[in-house]
């Protein structure tokens, strides 16, 4: 099987966006999706037991359950003092092909300088990036 896609997921219309484009690359290419989240960080197993299920509630409603038409897995990443580098090593631990986020629509300073984890990742990653604005997902599907 060749590398998989992954993707950052957000509950968001740029997330929803973004898991629609790599389930689209993923099914062409017949890669593997692993979406890749970060939980609220609490240490708490209880806590990461229902952050795993809202997360997989969130994924499958945009692109389907985990062993339907886009196999995918859940990575769930607590973030530590530094979010972008342990986002950067879940990515890279993965060794996937690309990495898809979304991103929002933005102001106009806002589009001149990128949000700080979202900059660090396109810069720290040594795979390809795709960044997918907000309703406008590869596939040409709804947001």
């Amino acid at each position: 099987m060749s590398a998989p896609v992954v993707v950052l997921h957000a509950p968001s219309e740029a997330g929803a966006a973004a898991l629609r484009s790599a389930a689209h690359l993923a099914r062409e290419e017949d890669s593997p999706l692993v979406v890749v989240a970060t939980t609220a960080g609490v240490d708490d197993d209880r806590s990461e037991e229902v952050e795993r299920e809202v997360a997989v509630g969130q994924v499958t409603a945009v692109i389907g359950v985990p062993g339907g038409d886009v196999p995918w897995t859940l990575e769930l990443v607590r973030p530590g003092a530094d979010a972008a580098a342990m986002l950067v090593g879940a990515v890279e631990a993965h060794e996937p092909r690309l990495l898809v986020i979304g991103s929002r629509q933005r102001s106009s300073l806002g589009k001149m300088l990128l949000g700080r984890t979202l900059q660090r990742l396109l810069l720290e990653v040594s795979v390809p990036v795709l960044v997918v604005k907000a309703g406008r997902p590869l596939d040409g599907g709804a947001p």
